[in-house]
């Protein structure tokens, strides 16, 4: 069964978050999920919880291969060659990964919000 992820799941998830680095070419057809990621990432509702969020999509010029790059909390990078993967496999495989990082963080006593 696949992971069910709530709007207040990831408005609780994306404190994790500090860095999406969105780089892809805008004609190139390879570029769909970093697009799609971009749209989904990139919402008032995240910068309302995060105000330390920065999304920076990078529009190229050359035919290099499309990729994102989250930078999170705990100093850790995560990088997706978009053309090689769906949007929601890249986003479920990211906030699979804050869940655990949430867990991690909450048996060890600590809060994202005092970050």
């Amino acid at each position: 069964m696949p992971l069910k992820v709530t709007k207040d799941m990831t408005s609780h998830l994306i404190k994790y978050v500090r860095t999406v680095d969105i780089n892809f070419n805008p004609f190139d057809k390879r570029t769909r999920s970093a697009r799609e990621v971009l749209r989904q990432i990139d919402i008032q509702r995240f910068y309302d919880v995060n105000p330390k969020l920065k999304v920076n999509p990078n529009i190229l010029s050359t035919p290099d291969a499309p990729t994102i790059k989250f930078s999170f909390v705990d100093g850790t990078d995560k990088t997706f060659n978009s053309s090689e993967h769906l949007a929601d496999e890249i986003l479920i495989d990211v906030w699979r990964g804050l869940m655990k990082m949430d867990d991690d963080w909450e048996m060890e006593g600590k809060n994202v919000d005092d970050i």
